[in-house]
């Protein structure tokens, strides 16, 4: 940003110097007329160069922000009263020169051209060009003003995700916790541990955009740690991890949903689940897969369908088109989770 500014603050110093010296270039290529020189002509010249650079700025930077899109009558009012101060400028310099310019012009009825439209030409331009140059600024300001709303918008989204996703995750956990203390298990205390766990988890470690994977992992291990207990009958749960992914940076609450599920249809009173959690390093991230015997039909899957829809929303806000999602059911009764995500970092 700074450095942008002085890049822009260069080239205007640049423009306006040769702007300043352009009618001495001559004296370069014609030496012999610097005796010539005369000293009224080149003080005239910076004034004028003076007044058009104290106009245009005054114009690119107060004059078109305050009056520019809700007054333009007062925007086009103020450009005329620097017109007119420009052409009184004029007469002024031609009255007073000391070589007779004004009964000069007048005897060869010019006069009209040189205080009329010779600076109404050079002044049309010099405020042309600020009003464009602030044009351009507001538009670079504006896009930057919509993507600064876009990224407060889309964090205040992504926190109403995620906090749609934890209260459903803890009711679960509670049920569990009821569960047990109803069969007087003695995994009670072992299971309001892992609830511990689990709470300062969410409430102290998911405030940021992302968290190190292995600390999402430690908390997927807690959740299956606390269903696993109250499984009706003992099968089959892995979570499977590749080392080299431990490390990544990840969205905290990114995989709960699908681990849950994972639970809720992989699980009865008459089968043995079969459930397998898997991640693994792939050339440009990472891959989750979420594979269990689908064993429960019957119950309504309206929270899953919210639950998937958010999960799919984060998705789209945080990794567009960096991630594939993709949900299968296989001829043989199982239920299969495939997500990739293309990571930032390496």
């Amino acid at each position: 940003m700074i450095s942008r500014f002085f890049k822009k603050f260069y080239l205007h110093v640049v423009i306006w110097t040769i702007l300043l010296l352009l009618p001495f270039i001559t004296y370069l290529y014609q030496p012999d007329k610097i005796a010539d020189f005369k000293i009224y002509a080149a003080a005239t010249h910076l004034v004028n160069i003076l007044f058009l650079a104290t106009n245009f700025y005054l114009l690119c930077y107060f004059v078109a922000p305050k009056f520019f899109f809700g007054h333009r009558k007062t925007f086009a009012a103020a450009i005329g009263i620097g017109f007119f101060i420009y052409v009184g400028l004029n007469y002024i310099i031609v009255y007073f020169n000391p070589d007779g310019e004004l009964a000069h012009l007048v005897r060869e009825n010019i006069l009209f051209v040189r205080l009329i439209i010779g600076p109404g030409i050079i002044y049309s331009l010099c405020m042309i060009t600020s009003s464009m140059i602030f044009l351009y600024d507001e538009q670079a300001r504006q896009k930057e003003l919509n993507k600064q709303i876009a990224l407060e918008k889309t964090t205040a989204e992504l926190t109403i995700l995620k906090l749609q996703i934890s209260p459903h995750f803890l009711f679960n956990t509670l049920n569990n916790i009821r569960w047990l203390i109803r069969k007087k298990s003695p995994d009670s205390e072992n299971t309001i541990i892992k609830l511990s766990e689990i709470l300062r988890y969410i409430l102290y470690e998911v405030d940021g955009p992302k968290v190190e994977l292995f600390k999402e992992i430690e908390h997927m291990r807690n959740f299956i740690a606390l269903q696993t207990l109250r499984l009706p009958i003992e099968g089959n749960v892995e979570l499977t991890i590749d080392d080299a992914v431990k490390n990544r940076m990840i969205p905290p609450l990114l995989f709960i949903h699908f681990v849950e599920n994972a639970f809720k249809y992989g699980v009865d009173s008459k089968n043995s689940p079969q459930i397998q959690f898997q991640f693994l390093e792939t050339a440009n991230g990472i891959s989750f897969k979420s594979r269990n015997k689908i064993l429960r039909h019957t119950e309504s899957r309206t929270n899953e369908g919210i639950g998937l829809t958010n999960v799919r929303r984060r998705l789209h806000l945080l990794y567009p088109h960096r991630h594939d999602l993709s949900l299968i059911t296989t001829e043989d009764g199982y239920f299969e989770v495939i997500l990739k995500l293309v990571m930032d970092e390496n």
